[in-house]
């Protein structure tokens, strides 16, 4: 056998000895033309608009640039994969959040009522109003996740006044009332284990939770409050999911009410009242704020209920949305996925509505789960259905979103019917990382649906419940984690007022008004940019690819080095030869230079190998480099394998 080996050795050698410097560099440029086609396939199958103009190229150079510096500051210790308790105030100080919370975001579509306005400005009004916090009570449990707020004139055993008791600060009524007050080593030591946080998270919603908050002079600063939060964060729309079991009360010293611990309620069984607050507080907020697009409720009903319970929640959704369709805009279910009731087995509740030819939008939590179907995480006996089989029943009911939606990657054919179907998926980035869904956010599945072309818009899930309190800390999560550029933010922006609850009629002026002010932020963030002096260390450039291009130009060559920044403002020259053309800055290490026509001078043409050089500075200076464009003489290059045609 060694004669052979050894023959063919030799002729591979031999073989190679033919192999010319030009054939290669027509293999290097038909290859990088077959490169830079596959990126633009991506892009296209990912089916939303990438490009930019020349004053969004100048953002999106800025934000790169943020982002690589604060990269370059936490790659050790990377934030979005390392759970948020450790670097909240490092996020929220850092140059890209502060850029990222004035981005105008359209939409907040994946919120829970009682859960977005921060612990600490609902108890600023309850200290404010001296009747409040006299009737203002604690009950406390020996598990910081357990303790309970409310009000009441005369309190059941156990409860003790807030007021004048130094015990009970403000400091202290918070961590007793957020997730990350009360997390503890074992759930920080086990970022998978959803189930062990959920035990923690679970008994938070009832902390200051619906009995604080449909009080009724808090009802209206509620609203007020969360109106307000989202204009702060440049929110102009949101949506919340609402207990169907909301009714507002106060407190009436009228003996008829002392069993009820002085508790009047004052509302009907659909809340119609509470409803009626919401449109007032809405108009004036609007009137004041004429950018603000609007909000609207989903009804909520509970994964725990019984089907009786869910069938009435569900005629009571219906009959508000029939009601107040500029405000009702369907239902849902809430709770632990993995612990509750599967769609399949309140099927027979939702059947008797489409056979009735009701129309009742859902939008249903689906798939938040990391478990595959095999493995039962539910322990009702009357229900055997795993968790992940709510993918296929959301769809076939007809869902207009999915909330979290995190088990569809196991799943790619339900992944093409929510693309097909136009079916968006709420994406919940901080939320999925607290309960150990998706303890690396550079793993999460919704970069993948983003590229895949799935619509996804996102959304908070309970921020001021989890204690983080703010939206922008999601955007901060999905830009560094999923490498978000100005485009991404731009298509989520648009998408959460095309996948809202707004009529169809609605969604133009919403658009429009979302438009104003992104094209303001644009403006803005360019003279930030422009007006900055940046790293002034000396730019490095390394290779270009290709080395090689036709007589008639027009591929891309690939400038890659360091420290390119420095040409966020100014226009970038590439030159080949005599010929300049204007390149693109990708990131702070590639510039995109399109390649010129092989230029001509009288009688005489350029060489067909051109000293190339770039210009970061608008021109002034070309950087010195011993790089050679070559000219050949065809713009077809030989087939490469492996490459979509």
């Amino acid at each position: 056998m060694a004669v052979p080996l050894l023959v063919s050795a030799l002729l591979l050698v031999t073989s190679l000895g033919f192999v010319t410097n030009d054939a290669i560099g027509k293999f290097e440029y038909s290859y990088s033309v077959n490169r830079e086609k596959l990126h633009q396939q991506e892009r296209d199958f990912a089916g939303y608009r990438t490009d930019y103009t020349e004053n969004e190229q100048i953002v999106q150079n800025y934000l790169e640039y943020l982002k690589w510096m604060e990269f370059q500051k936490t790659k050790d210790d990377f934030y979005p994969a390392r759970p948020i308790k450790l670097h909240l105030s490092d996020i929220k100080a850092s140059e890209i959040y502060r850029v990222l919370k004035k981005f105008p975001k359209g939409g907040n579509l994946h919120l829970h009522h009682n859960h977005v306005v921060s612990k600490s400005t609902i108890l600023d009004f309850i200290y404010k109003n001296a009747y409040l916090l006299d009737n203002f009570y604690v009950r406390e449990s020996p598990e910081p996740n357990k303790w309970r707020f409310n009000f009441y004139l005369n309190p059941p055993t156990g409860w003790v006044k807030v007021k004048d008791n130094p015990k009970y600060t403000k400091d202290v009524i918070i961590e007793h009332s957020t997730f990350l007050g009360v997390v503890d080593d074992a759930a920080l030591n086990a970022p998978t284990i959803s189930s062990l946080r959920w035990k923690t998270l679970d008994p938070l919603f009832s902390t200051i939770g619906s009995a604080i908050v449909n009080q009724i002079n808090i009802s209206r600063f509620h609203m007020e409050a969360m109106f307000q939060s989202a204009i702060d964060e440049n929110v102009q729309y949101f949506e919340t999911k609402t207990s169907a079991s909301n009714k507002l009360y106060f407190l009436d010293s009228d003996p008829n009410y002392t069993s009820a611990h002085g508790k009047h309620y004052v509302d009907n069984d659909l809340g119609e009242k509470e409803l009626h607050i919401v449109e007032d507080v809405l108009n004036q907020f609007q009137q004041k704020n004429p950018s603000f697009i609007g909000y609207k409720r989903i009804v909520n009903s509970y994964r725990r209920t019984s089907q009786t319970s869910l069938k009435n929640d569900a005629e009571k959704a219906l009959t508000l949305h029939k009601q107040y369709p500029h405000l009702v805009a369907g239902f849902d279910m809430v709770a632990q996925e993995d612990l509750g009731f599967s769609i399949l087995f309140y099927l027979r509740d939702f059947a008797e509505l489409e056979v009735r030819n009701e129309s009742l939008p859902y939008f249903f939590h689906t798939a938040e789960t990391n478990w595959p179907a095999e493995y039962m995480t539910s322990t009702h006996v009357t229900d055997p259905v795993a968790t992940i089989e709510n993918t296929y029943d959301a769809i076939l009911l007809g869902a207009k979103r999915v909330g979290h939606g995190i088990g569809f990657l196991s799943h790619p054919f339900l992944m093409e019917q929510l693309k097909q179907k136009k079916i968006a998926v709420e994406a919940n980035p901080v939320s999925n990382q607290m309960l150990g869904f998706v303890p690396d956010q550079r793993h999460h599945p919704a970069i993948t649906y983003i590229r895949y072309g799935i619509p996804v818009v996102l959304g908070a899930d309970d921020p001021s419940t989890f204690g983080y309190d703010e939206f922008t800390v999601d955007w901060y999560e999905a830009v560094m984690g999923w490498d978000l550029t100005l485009a991404d933010m731009r298509h989520l922006a648009t998408n959460s007022l095309q996948y809202s609850s707004l009529l169809d009629s609605e969604k133009p002026a919403a658009i429009t008004k979302w438009q104003n002010s992104y094209n303001l932020f644009i403006t803005n963030t360019k003279q930030e940019a422009c007006s900055l002096t940046f790293n002034k260390t000396n730019p490095i450039v390394e290779s270009i690819f290709p080395q090689e291009g036709p007589l008639t130009g027009g591929n891309i060559v690939k400038v890659f080095g360091r420290h390119f920044n420095m040409a966020i403002c100014r226009t970038i020259y590439c030159r080949f030869g005599t010929t300049t053309t204007k390149g693109t800055l990708v990131y702070d290490h590639i510039i995109d230079c399109p390649s010129p026509v092989r230029a001509s001078h009288g009688p005489h043409l350029d060489p067909m190998h051109v000293k190339f050089s770039v210009s970061l500075d608008s021109g002034s200076t070309f950087i010195s480099m011993n790089k050679t464009y070559s000219y050949i003489h065809s713009s077809h290059g030989i087939s490469i394998p492996g490459v979509i045609g």
